[in-house]
């Protein structure tokens, strides 16, 4: 539309009108292609704006007649509410219709509707007035009587409006400017004629290409490339880069990627958007975008510090609006619904393999984003990246199907499937810490979990079962002297399986420590399993005798009975890196199975305290109202106990994030995040193993059933 500017017959840009030409769909239309059956409205909004320049130049006249035919067969869907919606389409769909009236077009729409969409851009606008950003987005759509002044500030450095050519080059055709006339070339320069949506967006896509990897489960094979994207990354939010902080979308995964990834960003830079309100006045292009917002979401479930006080008002707000848009069924978009009900569901940190088979699954090649038209990345969205994931998948499971058959032999040859009275968790064991740590090279690492997980919830049964005393205390006693006893040192059969069993998996635990670190942590094992037996004795003698601890002598025993301790002690030691010989004898060591230890023990009573106050047993809940003294009630007990597993969750993650001043290698410390994950994941139902539908089914799609390639992509 831009005439030259030495010639202003002649437009300034002439490839593109060939462009034009040259690009125009078979049924008459522009826009994206391949296309959606939910885009009608985009592509009334591309093919007018096409229309328009063609008139306008007098060329294609084939072509304007084949898209105003197209434009009067659809144009039913410019007012469709379940027509997904490009930004300001409200206002400049009108405004395109009203110059190509004064063009001369013949627009085949019906003059109601056409009056309709005019009353309304008026009322939009006036809504506008004073909110520059969004101003500057739909510019294009006001012509002349755009307020230039107001939105000159939206000008970037290089030049652009708000990153968007449309809107760039209707500034230029008002008011020339020679900065952004060299944008608009270099745009073209870049992209050979056809012009994107927004530009520049290569730090966008690049994060955007990391997040797949991630969620696809496949980032091992890329470590070096993704790196590289983040230190990119990185130098852009450290020089406060308009191409991330004006970009709320970038800015917002940007967040998000380089603090699991341990750079050290500060939320500062997303307070702006600490209300909806707020949001929408910074927004611009993005105004009230779910892509955005669902971005915002997830950063904002990465509050460290008790003083991001905008992250957690961030969380509150989106996870309204996003909760909101759900229960309306306002989310057309059936994929990225289900990526919004997957984020709500899963906010506290998701299992890898159960993200990874869900995002597979949710993958299109043919997927597309949409600003004030639809859009796509060609080479984030492709056939090959597909098949890679899904072969990969399917390649690990196979892995371990070998491996959890392993441990099934170990698990008979220890005779444990006879100790009838006790939970059979095996396969839940297996899967539960798999489903987070799967790359095949950790088989050691998975198996010493799954066993410690097994053998501590069998004696756990034993203590809440009501096993004879002498049972358990020849339990305790066989573990304090750690030697290998004849038959006469059993009080029963039931002991002898157990004691034996763990005698001997803990020493062959010991022996692969040996061979990977060179140093026997035999005596660190017996003590952690020690000290958890202890503690579930003690909380047998505070039932058996009516005691009620207080609340810190409850949670000192209770938080060692919840079996973190001695799964992740060993775990730690192989996973194919050689640790400090003091690592555990260390503060930060400490703190973080201080932290994960909380959350976890927490999380096991919000859900049984119900339970346990019937049965008289100890329980977090009811030693908050035994402090209280009647003066809180048991609504409030509960919001206590969430504010404390929040409090650990949110230590426990920066803890792990943290690499300033940290002697844990980050592998090792992911051990106590996944533990902490298994929480989340556990106690999501209504306790630990007692949802068997449910955990069935993620045993199944993780460990058993493989995934189909498409037909369309075989």
């Amino acid at each position: 539309m831009v005439p030259s500017r030495d010639t202003p017959n002649v437009p300034c840009f002439p490839e593109c009108l060939d462009w034009i030409v040259e690009n125009q769909h078979q049924d008459g239309s522009w826009g994206l292609l391949p296309g959606h059956p939910l885009l009608v409205k985009d592509k009334l909004s591309c093919t007018i704006a096409c229309l328009i320049a063609l008139r306008k130049w007098r060329v294609g006249k084939q072509s304007v007649q084949r898209g105003l035919n197209f434009i009067g067969s659809h144009g039913w869907a410019a007012t469709d509410t379940d027509q997904l919606c490009p930004i300001g389409f409200g206002i400049l769909f009108p405004a395109m219709i009203k110059e190509a009236i004064e063009l001369g077009l013949d627009v085949p729409l019906d003059p109601v509707l056409v009056d309709d969409m005019m009353i309304n851009q008026t009322s939009v606008l006036e809504s506008f007035i004073g909110k520059e950003a969004i101003l500057a987005t739909v510019a294009e759509g006001l012509g002349e009587s755009c307020f230039w002044e107001a939105v000159k500030n939206q000008k970037r450095s290089n030049g652009s409006f708000v990153n968007s050519p449309s809107t760039t080059a209707a500034a230029l055709l008002y008011h020339h400017d020679k900065q952004s006339y060299e944008y608009l070339c270099s745009v073209l320069k870049e992209y050979s004629s056809g012009v994107p949506v927004a530009h520049p967006t290569e730090l966008y896509a690049r994060l955007c290409m990391v997040d797949a990897l991630q969620c696809l489960g496949v980032q091992r094979y890329f470590r070096h490339e993704m790196e590289s994207v983040l230190k990119d990354a990185d130098r852009h939010w450290q020089l406060k880069s308009e191409e991330i902080f004006l970009d709320i979308t970038c800015c917002a995964l940007g967040f998000r990627l380089l603090r699991t990834h341990g750079y050290e960003v500060s939320s500062d830079e997303l307070a702006r958007l600490v209300d909806q309100h707020k949001f929408s006045e910074a927004s611009g292009v993005q105004f009230m975008s779910l892509v955005s917002i669902l971005e915002l979401h997830r950063a904002s479930c990465l509050m460290m510090h008790e003083s991001e006080v905008a992250l957690e008002q961030i969380h509150t707000w989106t996870t309204s609006y996003l909760t909101q848009q759900l229960s309306n069924e306002g989310i057309l978009d059936e994929t990225l619904s289900k990526e919004v009900e997957y984020a709500l569901k899963n906010e506290n940190g998701t299992l890898d393999r159960i993200q990874s088979r869900q995002s597979i699954h949710l993958y299109r090649e043919d997927k597309f984003d949409i600003l004030k038209t639809s859009y796509r990345y060609p080479n984030l969205y492709s056939k090959d990246l597909l098949t890679f994931s899904l072969y990969d998948f399917n390649y690990c499971q196979a892995h371990h199907k070998a491996e959890l058959r392993q441990l099934e032999r170990w698990y008979k040859g220890n005779r444990l499937d006879q100790l009838k009275d006790t939970r059979q968790v095996l396969h839940t064991a297996y899967f539960l810490i798999t489903a987070d740590v799967f790359n095949p090279e950790l088989t050691e690492a998975r198996a010493t979990y799954a066993e410690n997980i097994i053998l501590g919830t069998i004696v756990d049964d034993l203590f809440d079962n009501f096993a004879p005393r002498e049972e358990l205390l020849n339990i305790i006693d066989l573990v304090k002297k750690w030697d290998e006893p004849s038959a006469g040192d059993y009080y029963s059969n039931r002991v002898e399986i157990f004691y034996s069993a763990l005698y001997k998996t803990l020493n062959e635990i010991g022996a692969k420590v040996v061979m990977q670190q060179g140093r026997c942590i035999k005596n660190h094992l017996v003590s952690a399993w020690l000290k958890m037996l202890e503690g579930m004795m003690s909380e047998l003698d505070w039932w058996e005798d009516g005691v009620t601890p207080t609340i810190d002598e409850y949670l000192a025993a209770a938080c060692e009975t919840i079996n973190a301790r001695v799964c992740i002690l060993p775990t730690i030691f192989l996973l194919g890196i050689k640790l400090p010989d003091d690592i555990i004898d260390g503060k930060e060591y400490s703190s973080l199975l201080q932290h994960v230890t909380i959350v976890a023990r927490l999380l096991n009573d919000l859900q049984t305290y119900k339970k346990e106050l019937i049965e008289s047993k100890p329980n977090c809940i009811q030693q908050l109202l035994v402090k209280g003294n009647g003066v809180i009630s048991e609504e409030e007990a509960i919001t206590k106990m969430k504010e404390m597993i929040e409090t650990s969750r949110s230590k426990l993650l920066q803890m792990v994030l943290q690499t300033k001043g940290s002697s844990i290698p980050r592998v090792c410390k992911d051990v106590f995040w996944t533990t902490s994950k298994i929480a989340h994941f556990l106690y999501s139902f209504r306790d630990e193993f007692s949802s068997p539908k449910e955990m069935i089914n993620h045993i199944n799609q993780v460990i058993y059933e493989p995934l189909i390639l498409p037909r369309n992509i075989g």
